[in-house]
């Protein structure tokens, strides 16, 4: 079932129709559809599954998902427990994503590939319609024996790679993309966008028709900073982890630095003095700013 709220269908659409209007006037490529979502679809284990519907005809392509994996079993006489989660996605029928089987001990799994921009998707790849795992990161329990960690998946702890997806519809194949992250312990999926091509039977490069027209996402809207007296909570998007953070005094003296490492970030005000302060999230092309009060 579909998850999206109504400012986000309404969003969708939006996008749909200025990318309709982007191609009949010629400033897209005419076969392929793109579509940027702005604010970035974030699924948790909190949230409802996210539908994807390539071409906005009501009947998703695929769910997102993340679940929390816990409980207790044995093996060989041995007692252990686990727990973690899981980044996965449901696929509809007629649908598959690209990728290759598995080694060593996940010889007998598909391996969804993490794909650069530009990669190709055709029919050359390699496609399967049960795969499912983005990315898993289970810690098991043995007690004595110890605790052994269990991480598989090619997204996870990666951000803006490409899923690659092939949809089949009677005698007709279409090729797509989506721009997903992946956090390190696969507790959460970001969906940034996604296209597809809309001739049959051609290819479509990772990434392809993106930004093309469609609206660009500034550094503002990507960073949420909200402050306490004790200390800065400051919440990003993947693409802006390992940004610098500084705090700056009225009188332009900057007197703290920190970098982001990760999309929810908390910074004390530790060696900083009652005051109001400038709290600058700065990449190599952009900053923004906002105040904040020290206690």
């Amino acid at each position: 079932m579909k998850t999206l709220s109504s400012s986000n269908k309404t969003r969708l659409k939006q996008y749909t129709a200025v990318a309709g209007a982007l191609v009949a006037q010629g400033n897209l490529q005419a076969q392929v559809v793109a579509t940027d979502l702005n604010p970035d679809i974030v699924v948790d284990s909190l949230s409802a599954p996210f539908a994807l519907d390539f071409n906005n005809d009501a009947n998703p392509e695929m769910n997102f998902f993340v679940q929390n994996l816990s409980g207790a079993s044995s093996t060989q006489g041995v007692q252990f427990t686990y727990e973690g989660a899981l980044a996965g996605i449901a696929l509809s029928p007629g649908v598959s994503v690209m990728g290759a089987a598995g080694t060593g001990s996940s010889s007998s799994s598909f391996q969804i590939s993490a794909l650069n921009n530009g990669d190709q998707i055709s029919a050359a790849g390699n496609f399967s319609s049960s795969a499912a795992v983005l990315g898993l990161d289970i810690l098991v329990d043995a007690g004595l024996l110890g605790q052994i960690p269990i991480q598989q998946g090619n997204f996870r702890d990666q951000s803006n790679k490409f899923l690659g997806a092939k949809l089949t519809a009677g005698a007709n194949t279409y090729y797509g993309w989506v721009e997903l992250s992946v956090n390190t312990n696969a507790s959460q999926i970001t969906i940034h966008g996604f296209g597809y091509q809309s001739t049959a039977n051609s290819q479509i490069l990772a990434g392809e028709g993106a930004n093309s027209g469609l609206e660009l996402i500034s550094l503002s809207d990507k960073v949420t900073i909200v402050g306490t007296p004790e200390h800065v909570n400051i919440n990003v998007t993947p693409d802006v982890i390992g940004a610098t953070v500084s705090f700056v005094s009225l009188s332009g003296q900057t007197l703290k630095l920190e970098k982001l490492t990760d999309i929810n970030n908390t910074i004390s005000f530790d060696q900083l003095s009652t005051g109001i302060y400038q709290v600058v999230v700065s990449t190599d092309t952009e900053k923004t700013t906002h105040r904040v009060y020290v206690k």
